[in-house]
């Protein structure tokens, strides 16, 4: 399907696509990730809202998100891949990052409603 704001997107327990970022110099293809249970819920007004905010200042807020992990670890930009920006049916958002030191955990760096660092299972 093609999306006014998402480009094309397809539904997989969620709506996807790809998107490319760039975290630390590195350049990064990650996935998109709309929350939604079944296609039928569609994308809320929410969700495209904090995705226009997001591209909007992107650089901006990538910059605030390796701030951010510096000030949580001493070689992020080793330490964290991201995989999934993730937006929920709220507009609540977050950059999923896998963990190299802890391959079964991960962290969240949430942008939307406050910028804070949590371990993914406490975020899901």
């Amino acid at each position: 399907m093609i999306h006014d704001v998402f480009g094309n997107i397809t539904f997989h327990v969620g709506w996807k696509t790809g998107k490319e970022i760039e975290l630390f110099g590195r350049h990064y293809e990650i996935n998109l990730k709309i929350q939604a249970y079944f296609q039928e819920d569609g994308i809320t007004l929410e969700q495209e809202n904090a995705y226009k905010e997001f591209c909007k200042d992107e650089a901006d807020k990538m910059h605030m998100i390796e701030n951010l992990l510096r000030s949580y670890a001493v070689s992020p930009e080793e330490q964290f891949v991201p995989r999934t920006l993730l937006i929920q049916r709220d507009g609540a958002c977050a950059l999923l990052c896998d963990d190299q030191y802890a391959p079964d955990g991960g962290i969240a760096v949430s942008l939307y409603p406050q910028m804070e660092i949590v371990f993914q299972d406490d975020y899901l």
